[in-house]
């Protein structure tokens, strides 16, 4: 945890402490805390399980009563997430003063989404909707999902191997997007003229490449003609190596990043001993416990 953070935390006051701990580290979170964050997470699987639920046939009216239920009592707790983690935004970003902090977090991609999560299934309840409205917001609850994503360790690496790795990703993308572009021009000059039906478009010379590229092959394009044939041989042979760099770059950011947090993890119990020597034995027990869990 940067200092920064730290200083902060020291000057909060518990509650407020605690309830930072609650939504960004429950490792360090108390008892009551640790309740509400993990209740937080279940709520969050819940929810995404209740999305697929309410598409089943034939449900009997009282579960339906019950779902409804339950998607207002959720949207509740999610807008007391959102209005709590406004409350401890200041602290997440101690860089900034604490009005700014509450601005970033409302407009960054999380800030949106916790948005998102419970503002339209409360609207639905005071203002009145089409049921086609009601059933896009059934629709944006999905983005519930994706706050499972602060809860694990993976889906947060890959937001920083996306970060670090910006560069070499746009260069392998636009590789791969040049053969794509490439290959369907061609294939839609060779074939079209033998198959007017079914290559009519570049567009559709480019949906021909992209499932060739990526190995797809549904079959509903195939070249006739022998030079349209030779194309879609050195389009499959060329698309080897050029799918493998993204493989690549990714596989070794993660190696990257995994490492990086490993050191940090090895830091902090540094300064947690040398912050607190008599607790040593107690901060040594949770941190292997710890280590254990990011290894399975």
């Amino acid at each position: 945890m940067p200092a920064a953070v730290n200083e902060r935390l020291e000057r909060a006051s518990v509650f407020k402490r605690q309830a930072y701990y609650a939504l960004e580290d429950l490792r360090l979170a108390g008892p009551v805390a640790r309740v509400l964050g993990v209740g937080l997470f279940v709520l969050i699987v819940l929810n995404a399980a209740l999305v697929f639920a309410e598409t089943q046939p034939d449900i009997p009216q009282r579960v339906t009563a019950a779902m409804v239920v339950f998607g207002v009592v959720s949207s509740v707790c999610f807008a007391l997430e959102y209005a709590a983690r406004l409350w401890v935004a200041d602290l997440l970003h101690p860089d900034r003063r604490p009005g700014a902090a509450r601005v970033r977090y409302v407009f960054s991609l999380m800030g949106i989404i916790d948005l998102l999560s419970f503002l339209p299934g409360l609207l639905v309840l005071v203002v009145p909707v089409s049921p086609a409205a009601l059933h896009a917001a059934r629709i944006i609850r999905l983005v519930r999902l994706v706050k499972i994503s602060r809860y694990m360790r993976g889906l947060k690496s890959i937001s920083r191997v996306f970060q670090k790795r910006s560069r070499e990703i746009v260069a392998a993308i636009t590789v791969l997007a040049l053969l794509t572009v490439t290959a369907s021009v061609l294939m839609y000059e060779i074939e079209h003229p033998a198959q007017p039906d079914k290559f009519d478009s570049v567009f559709t010379g480019m949906y021909w490449a992209m499932t060739t590229i990526t190995s797809t092959g549904y079959g509903d394009l195939v070249p006739i003609t022998p030079l349209g044939r030779f194309v879609g041989f050195m389009t499959m042979l060329l698309s080897i190596g050029v799918v493998a760099i993204p493989a690549g770059i990714f596989s070794a950011g993660f190696v990257s990043e995994f490492r990086a947090q490993d050191a940090e993890a090895r830091e902090q119990r540094q300064q947690v001993r040398g912050a607190d020597p008599s607790s040593q034995d107690e901060d040594t027990s949770v941190l292997a416990a710890s280590d254990e869990e990011d290894g399975c």
